[in-house]
C-alpha cells in the first residue's frame, strides 16, 4: 500500500538533506510517482541524482521501519503540522510519557462522553452555539480517518452566507491537521480526479491526498458538470479515468469538509455523498452579547487555546481500533423503530445518505470510545442525524434500544 505523494515528498526531501543536498533543488514533484511504494520512488531519485539517499546511515531497513511507522501513525507525525519526524526522533519518543497520556485518555473515556469532550478542542476560536454539532461531525470525521478498504468515511458540508466563518474552519482544519484546502472557484474535474491529456495520466488532487481530509471552500463555485468528479472518490475511496487510449484508476480515500454559500448550486449526487449538512446563519443579537468577553480576550490575546497535540494523541490512541457490533438483532429494532417513527421526506434521502450514514456515523461513535457498537451509539447517530426527533420520540428510541420495549 503506497503512502500519499505528500508524505513520501516529506520523507524523500529529509533522506535528500541527510546527504548533503537542498531538497528545493530537486523536481520530487516531477520525480515521485504516486502509485509506486516509497522504497520505489527513493530509488528513482537515486538514479536522478546520482547518489544513494541510503547511505550515511540511512539503511534499507531504516526505510522500511520508516513507512511502517507512518503508515501506522498518519494522523499523529504527518497532519499535526509539524512535518514527518527523523527516525532518531520515532526513537527518542518518551515512552513512560505516552502509556501515562493513554491511560488518561481511558480515564477520561470510562468517566464521560468524549465525543462532547474532545470536539471541544476544535476550531475553538470560532464562536457560537451553533457550532457545536459541526465540531462534532468533523471529529466524527477524524476518528475514522485512517481506516481501509470500508466505507466508513465521513462527509461534512457546511452551508451559510457570507461571515459564518466556514472558511476559517476548513482554514483551522488545514493549518492544524494538515488537510488540504481547496477554492473550489479555482478548481476543475481535471483538477481534482487527472489530466490525460498527455502520454500518460496525470493524478489530481483527490489522488494526491489520497488518506488525508480535502477541505474545499465554496464547493458551490465548481461548475456541476465538474462537481461529479467528487462521486466516486467520496463513495468508494477510488476513481477511474477513462479517455481515449487512457484507463487508469487512483486510490483517493479522502474525507472532504466543504463549504458552500448556496445549497441549490451543488448537483443532488454530490449532496448525497454528505454525512452531515450544517446550515449556518449570522448570530442574533442576544447570541453575539453571550460570546463578547470571550471575542474580547481573544482580540487582546488573552485566551488560551487549547493545545492541539492533545487531540492528535487521542487521535492515534483510537487509530487501530475496529469496533465490532453487539447484539446485532437489536440494532435491526432500532433501526426499524426509527424509520417507522420519523417524519423526515423519505424522497430526499438515499440509503446511502441515511441509513448507511447513521451506521457509519454510529461506528465513529464507537471507535472514539474504543468500544463495539452498542444500540445505544445507534440511538445517538440517530439524534445527530436527525433533528426533527422530539425529546419524546428520542427517549422512545432509547428505550427500544435497552430493551425495556
Amino acid at each position: 500500500m503506497a503512502l500519499p505523494k505528500a508524505l513520501q515528498k516529506e520523507i524523500i526531501e529529509r533522506m535528500v538533506r541527510r546527504v548533503g543536498i537542498d531538497p528545493s533543488t530537486v523536481d520530487l514533484e516531477a520525480l515521485i510517482d504516486p502509485n509506486l511504494e516509497l522504497s520505489e520512488n527513493v530509488a528513482i531519485v537515486e538514479r536522478e541524482l546520482g547518489v544513494s539517499l541510503r547511505a550515511n546511515g540511512w539503511s534499507e531497513d531504516d526505510a522500511k521501519r520508516y513507512e511502517d511507522e507512518m503508515n501506522n501513525e498518519l494522523l499523529r507525525r504527518h497532519l499535526d503540522g509539524s512535518g514527518v519526524p527523523t527516525v532518531e526522533e520515532l526513537e527518542a519518543k518518551e515512552v513512560e510519557h505516552t502509556q501515562e497520556m493513554y491511560e488518561s485518555f481511558e480515564e477520561i473515556v470510562s468517566k464521560t462522553d468524549p465525543l462532547e469532550y474532545f470536539s471541544k478542542l476544535l476550531f475553538p476560536e470560532i464562536l457560537g452555539d451553533q457550532y457545536e454539532p459541526i465540531r462534532k461531525a468533523v471529529l466524527l470525521s477524524l476518528a475514522t480517518h485512517y481506516d481501509r478498504g470500508r466505507r466508513t468515511r465521513i462527509h461534512v458540508l457546511i452551508i451559510g452566507p457570507p461571515g459564518t466563518a466556514k472558511t476559517e474552519i476548513l482554514k483551522w482544519i488545514s493549518s492544524k491537521l494538515g488537510a488540504a484546502f481547496i477554492n473550489g472557484e479555482y478548481v476543475s474535474k481535471v483538477g481534482l480526479t487527472g489530466d490525460a491529456r498527455g502520454k500518460q495520466v496525470t493524478p489530481g488532487i483527490l489522488a494526491d491526498y489520497d488518506g488525508h481530509i480535502v477541505c474545499i471552500d465554496e464547493l458551490d463555485k465548481i461548475p456541476p458538470k465538474d462537481q461529479s468528479g467528487l462521486l466516486q472518490a467520496m463513495e468508494e475511496g477510488f476513481y477511474t479515468i477513462v479517455k481515449g487510449k487512457h484507463r487508469a484508476r487512483f486510490r483517493a480515500e479522502v474525507r472532504v469538509i466543504a463549504s458552500a454559500n448556496d445549497k441549490s448550486r451543488i448537483t443532488t449526487p454530490l449532496l448525497d455523498r454528505f454525512d452531515f449538512v450544517f446550515e449556518l446563519r449570522n448570530p442574533d443579537k442576544e447570541e453575539r452579547a453571550k460570546h463578547v468577553d470571550k471575542l474580547v480576550e481573544q482580540f487582546f490575546g488573552e485566551y488560551k487555546t487549547p493545545d492541539t497535540r492533545v487531540l492528535l494523541d487521542y487521535l492515534q490512541w483510537i487509530t487501530a481500533y475496529e469496533p465490532k457490533v453487539k447484539d446485532i438483532d437489536k440494532v435491526k429494532e432500532v433501526m426499524k423503530a426509527y424509520i417507522e417513527l420519523t417524519n423526515i421526506d423519505f424522497d430526499k434521502y438515499s440509503y446511502r445518505s441515511l441509513e448507511l450514514s447513521i451506521l457509519r456515523i454510529a461506528y465513529a461513535i464507537a471507535k472514539l470510545s474504543r468500544n463495539d457498537i452498542t444500540p445505544e451509539h445507534i440511538v445517538k447517530a440517530i439524534t445527530l442525524k436527525d433533528h426533527t426527533l422530539t425529546k419524546e420520540q428520542i427517549r422512545y428510541l432509547y428505550a427500544v434500544a435497552k430493551g425495556l420495549i
